[in-house]
């Protein structure tokens, strides 16, 4: 088994290549660019002179092979909105409230998930699976920013339980509540029909109706018979939701004035900030992958019989 996920490390490489060929060709495939006219107020003097210094002004190829050599030396390009300030500098200032917006969301969302997954199941055609069921529904049926607005006017315009913007440095702790819900109940909606729905199906198998003919307590063949087997089907969903909530939702993050990566990343596009929009894609490759290593990982963990060659 170890084998197999040192192979799977070495794949990183060549997956993230590939993702800078595709993301710098699709970045100057649209017409434009950072210092067009039209798009800066600057002298057309000096948005030649800016082109030439970010060596914008050379054939595409050229400026792939100026970004690779400072990728390979760790350099991630200067940023071309805040001039002075390198890329690295601002994910360093804004990696912090999405990598806490992304831990508290995928918790809320694998717990109330998970939760009312095994709950419904468990309780099945009573008013808490239907209630799980609804929560679902709804959950994966309405866009996070729709949801983000409703709690706004709700919670933080009517009954001024929880500030509308900001993030724990600025507005406490209860800035998180409206962020974490609004980006979280779309993937725990997913999560408690995945769960509910896996869970019935190991409730049919021989080992559960031979576990209660032996005469084991319910919460016992639940836990340890049900609920372990019923997850593998519920790791495959978390690992890439867990990817792309670490790595920050652009809507929600700009919706809520949270200064995180997200926000930085929609501010790219509009700029055409073409160094941040490849770091953060890159980022976000980088996690996605990470994220797949560690279920397949979990698959052993969970279910002893899988194993890898």
């Amino acid at each position: 088994m170890t084998g197999y996920f040192v192979r799977r490390v070495l794949w990183i490489v060549p997956i993230l290549f590939l993702v800078t060929v595709i993301t710098f060709a699709l970045m100057h495939s649209v017409k434009g660019g950072p210092f067009q006219a039209g798009e800066s107020k600057s002298s057309d003097a000096a948005r030649q002179a800016l082109a030439a210094k970010y060596h914008l002004d050379e054939p595409v190829w050229k400026q792939y092979g100026y970004y690779m050599r400072g990728l390979l030396q760790g350099d991630l390009g200067p940023d071309l909105q805040q001039r002075g300030n390198s890329v690295n500098d601002i994910l360093k200032q804004t990696y912090k409230p999405t990598v806490e917006l992304g831990v508290f969301t995928t918790i809320y969302a694998v717990v109330v998930g998970v939760g009312l997954g095994i709950l419904a199941a468990s309780k099945r055609n009573t008013i808490v699976d239907y209630f799980s069921v609804g929560f679902a529904t709804i959950g994966a049926s309405m866009p996070n920013f729709v949801l983000g607005i409703m709690l706004v006017l709700l919670f933080a315009v009517k009954f001024r339980f929880f500030p509308p913007t900001g993030w724990i440095e600025s507005a406490g702790w209860r800035a998180v509540v409206l962020p974490v819900i609004s980006l979280g109940s779309l993937p725990a909606a997913y999560i408690a029909r995945i769960t509910r729905a896996s869970m019935l199906d190991v409730m049919n198998q021989d080992y559960v109706r031979t576990a209660r003919a032996k005469g084991l307590r319910e919460r016992m063949i639940v836990f340890r018979h049900i609920v372990r087997n019923a997850l593998i089907p519920v790791l495959t969903l978390i690992g890439p939701i867990a990817a792309g909530l670490l790595t920050g939702s652009f809507v929600i993050e700009y919706f809520f004035a949270i200064p995180g990566i997200g926000r930085a990343y929609v501010d790219a596009i509009l700029g055409r900030d073409y160094p941040m929009i490849m770091a953060t894609t890159l980022l976000y490759a980088f996690v996605v992958v990470i994220a797949n290593l560690l279920v397949d990982f979990l698959y052993a963990v969970v279910d002893p019989r899988i194993r890898y060659s």
